[in-house]
């Protein structure tokens, strides 16, 4: 048949058919490489959002062509999807500093011996506070690091996690209680209750711990901050909205609210605000400043709704925290468990 016929019978141009793109794409597909070979596990999308930031033009679909003809598409894993049973997230983040997530992963070394990362995040901002890597790790470790913590950036007002025995420790829930903090605990079975940590324990094991191998507890401590720090200033971050890393995104945010004066400066005060905060919140919520701890039951203000049966909060008794405990301290111990140990 001729080809006329065929394109009259099809409904194609035969224009169309022998047309062929003159366009160089050769420098391009020289960066989506070296971007390949930087980053192993980033798709079609996480390459486009940072060709995008480093100021190149381009379409995702003319990403996603280039990746298919060159080989650089990843092998999709279609995994069956679970219905989550219940409400979201059982308090929402309205501001940075306001909602902290923390969660466990596990590695090994190559000699075989067990490593545990301890992973922070502020969930209005998707940053990545901390990553601290041990071999073991309890609440007493827990509690230092958040200690540390709060001298650099400010107190949170929630801090959400699972039901594992060093979140849910009585030494640990004594020192929260004593910097004004309530432990926000899900549901056991239900991690979707934690999904912005859970999302970023994903990326840190997907992007970093399946493609390392650590020699020992330092090797893996170095690596593991270093994709941190890559994760926090370098990373687009889909979540945001705008293709922006976390730390361009809590800047912008500074930027946009430094004129609020009648914000909510930090934990400052028992009932939060839906207005921002002002310029230098972070430098007044130091650990030397008294918080008024509200009570349990109005702890949960119109702004971070809670669902009633995910609202879990452990009440720690009066008698196990003590009266005059310095501040920046762990709490000190009873007479009788002194006499023991």
């Amino acid at each position: 048949m001729p080809l006329t016929r065929a394109c009259e019978l099809l409904g194609v141009s035969r224009r169309r058919l022998k047309y062929a793109s003159k366009r160089n794409d050769s420098e391009l597909v020289e960066q989506m490489k070296e971007l390949a070979r930087q980053h192993p596990r980033w798709g079609v999308r996480q390459m486009w959002r940072s060709l995008r930031r480093g100021g190149r033009i381009v379409n995702v679909k003319r990403v996603r062509r280039l990746c298919r003809r060159h080989g650089l598409i990843l092998k999709q894993k279609h995994r069956r999807k679970r219905l989550g049973i219940g409400a979201g997230l059982p308090c929402c983040a309205e501001r940075p500093n306001h909602v902290w997530a923390y969660d466990f992963v596990e590695d090994r070394t190559e000699t075989g011996r067990k490593l545990r990362i301890l992973t922070i995040v502020d969930e209005f901002t998707r940053r990545c506070i901390d990553v601290e890597v041990e071999h073991r790790m309890n609440a007493k470790f827990v509690a230092g690091t958040l200690l540390r913590l709060f001298a650099v950036h400010g107190r949170p007002r929630f801090i959400r996690s699972d039901n594992g025995p060093e979140f849910i420790a009585r030494f640990l829930m004594s020192v929260m209680k004593m910097h004004g903090i309530e432990a926000r605990h899900i549901d056991p079975g239900s991690p979707w209750q934690n999904g912005i940590d859970e999302r970023f324990n994903g990326t840190l094991r997907r992007e970093c711990l399946d493609l390392e191998t650590f020699h020992c507890r330092d090797h893996a401590r170095a690596i593991v901050k270093l994709f941190a720090r890559m994760y926090n200033q370098e990373r687009p971050h889909s979540g945001l909205g705008r293709a922006i890393t976390p730390v361009e995104f809590y800047e912008r945010w500074k930027r946009a609210n430094e004129n609020e004066k009648d914000g909510c400066a930090g934990d400052e005060v028992a009932g939060l605000s839906r207005l921002a905060p002002p310029a230098g919140w972070e430098e007044k919520s130091g650990l030397t400043e008294e918080i008024d701890q509200p009570d349990s039951r109005e702890a949960i203000h119109v702004g971070a709704p809670v669902a009633p049966q995910q609202s879990r909060i452990l009440r720690v008794e009066q008698e196990s925290v003590p009266d005059r405990a310095e501040t920046g301290t762990f709490p000190a111990r009873k007479p009788e468990l002194a006499r023991k140990t």
